[in-house]
């Protein structure tokens, strides 16, 4: 097999390149005459960089082809190869190394690396070689050699040298953090809440939430997506090269990919790609505890998953005979599809008894008439953070995005009111749609909450943007029109900052840190002028002979004092103005 990029390459290229696979070059020559004119006839003739990975005897045991600028080196377990030695050709006819050559050999730890080249002056070899400085390695050029130069090389004295450290440094990169190339399109005339820079930014916050390092970021303008590779062909080179340079292993794109972009650019690549909507899943499925909330990630991991299993698609979970059936049975793609969709169904089916459990949880609460005040906001809003000190609960409250998913309830009594504080999962831009269609039965919790909270990063440049983007999540669920208080948080972080233009956004507003807890207790009083109004203080006197009502005002725990009387029970009864209604109900009732 011949590494890299052979796309269009004649069978009698591909042949004379795996004719090399196994040469041992003349005794004493790291690369004989014959050999480097041999690579270099290739690679004028298919315009392309040809790769070479000798050991300790000069064996070829590997060959690989790049394009006009870059190769691709061979995936070989390099750490197990005594005396490892790599030559390429560089058919624009410079010697030099590149950054990439040298990046990848402080990698891969080679002894030498060479880039061919045919000059003026024939042929000519870039030379670098590992050393050892200050107990760390490095790449030290020697230059444009010549092949007699070259093969008068010693290299003893520097293996000697490196010796050491080479295997320190080589597992210290095996044990790294993955190392992420972010992604991203703007595609002209499109949209977005966020603009591209902004957006991102929170990709690396993404990212570094998902425990991957961003070492760098690409972005480009386009006027539509490339179906076949997400960004352009060209800049998808520089990508691969950007890889080697700075020690990549795996790139995060801002956006969803479909399966065939996804295989494309792994090939071309050579590395893991993840798009945005994968790493959130990740991110949900590390973050989830409770039992719901693995469900509910891993019907959305499953339902993003089945579209991007290349094959016959939904046919398959239709049992049955007839065209397209008949041959010789399922392949592994057709099984492991009817698997998921056979899975997909067991955790809807399970999810839904959950969300039955759920309503009649909500059936005791509107019965008792306690109600319900929903947090929401952009992740990272300091929702938890508030959640606790409203409620002096301990959930965990991080400085990342998603620290926590699974939907949290307390009591809060204040003043002998009582009401449900209830913390939902972070809204993001471009929030996978199967994400929130799988907790929509938790989100129905904001749907049907009396007040909502809608908490905000002031201190986050683009909060603007990330109203907007919760605004259309809820819209998605049904929330237009509810009750809501904007809730400002962070405002400890805003000295020095411009203080956002709070003007702008319409509806009734309060700034609080939920932090330091400045203005929480001015929130509280809102929030309790909102879900309650105007008490009513009543005395109701219940004749024996109708003690249902007396049972049924109980129920609705509005009564405060009960006193037994000759001709019946006085009531004493606290209910707010907005459902006093409930009182004549429970008489017509009788």
């Amino acid at each position: 097999m011949i590494y890299g990029n052979i796309d269009g390459l004649k069978k009698s290229t591909l042949d004379q390149l795996e004719d090399l696979r196994g040469y041992r070059m003349e005794e004493g020559s790291y690369l004989d005459q014959e050999t480097a004119a041999y690579l270099m006839e290739i690679s004028l003739h298919i315009n392309r960089e040809v790769i070479i990975v000798t050991d300790k005897r000069n064996e070829i045991l590997e060959v690989g082809v790049g394009d006009f600028r870059s190769a691709s080196f061979p995936e070989v377990d390099y750490d197990k190869i005594s005396g490892v030695k790599s030559f390429h050709t560089h058919p624009n006819g410079n010697p030099h190394l590149s950054d990439q050559d040298t990046s990848a050999m402080e990698n891969l730890g080679f002894d030498l690396i060479g880039a061919i080249a045919q000059t003026e002056k024939g042929l000519l070899v870039g030379v670098g070689v590992l050393d050892a400085q200050d107990d760390g390695l490095l790449v030290r050029e020697l230059g444009a050699l010549n092949l007699r130069q070259l093969n008068r090389l010693d290299l003893d004295e520097f293996v000697q040298r490196t010796g050491k450290h080479k295997r320190h440094a080589l597992t210290e990169v095996a044990d790294e953090q993955e190392r992420a190339i972010l992604i991203g399109v703007h595609v002209k005339g499109k949209k977005d809440v966020m603009d591209v820079e902004s957006s991102m930014v929170e990709l690396a916050e993404l990212a570094k939430t998902a425990g991957v390092v961003p070492v760098d970021v690409i972005t480009q303008n386009k006027d539509r997506f490339d179906t076949a590779f997400y960004i352009g062909k060209g800049k998808l080179m520089e990508i691969r090269e950007l890889i080697q340079i700075r020690d990549a292993n795996i790139v995060l794109c801002n956006d969803e990919l479909t399966a065939v972009q996804l295989r494309n650019m792994e090939m071309v690549l050579g590395v893991k790609i993840i798009d945005r909507t994968a790493l959130i899943l990740d991110i949900f499925a590390s973050h989830a505890r409770s039992g719901e909330g693995k469900l509910q990630v891993e019907l959305a991991q499953l339902k993003y998953r089945l579209p991007r299993l290349m094959g016959m698609g939904k046919v398959l979970s239709r049992t049955g005979g007839g065209i397209g059936t008949r041959g010789p049975g399922e392949k592994k793609l057709e099984t492991d599809r009817r698997a998921i969709y056979r899975q997909v169904h067991l955790l809807e089916k399970r999810l839904k008894d959950m969300e039955s459990a759920r309503k009649i949880q909500k059936s005791r609460r509107v019965k008792n008439e306690v109600p319900v005040v929903s947090l929401v906001g952009y992740t990272n809003a300091g929702k938890s953070t508030l959640f606790n000190r409203m409620s002096t609960s301990s959930v965990l409250a991080e400085d990342k995005l998603f620290a926590t998913l699974d939907s949290t309830t307390r009591k809060i009594i204040v003043d002998d009111k009582e009401f449900l504080l209830s913390d939902t999962v972070g809204f993001i831009e471009k929030l996978p749609h199967d994400l929130v269609e799988s907790f929509k039965s938790t989100l129905e919790e904001v749907k049907d909450a009396d007040l909502i909270l809608h908490v905000i990063d002031s201190a986050n440049p683009n909060y603007l943007q990330q109203i907007r983007v919760v605004e259309e999540v809820l819209d998605s669920i049904g929330c237009t029109g509810k009750e809501m208080i904007l809730v400002f948080n962070k405002i400890d972080k805003l000295e020095g900052k411009v203080v956002p233009d709070y003007e702008m956004v319409r509806g009734e507003k309060v700034m609080v840190s939920a932090k330091d807890g400045d203005k929480v207790d001015e929130l509280m009083d809102l929030i309790l002028g909102k879900i309650f109004g105007d008490l009513l203080e009543m005395t109701i006197k219940v004749p024996y002979t109708d003690t249902k009502y007396a049972s049924y005002l109980h129920s609705l725990g509005v009564v405060k004092e009960e006193t037994f009387e000759e001709d019946g029970v006085v009531l004493s009864v606290q209910i707010s103005e907005k459902n006093k209604y409930l009182l004549e109900q429970g008489k017509s009732n009788g």
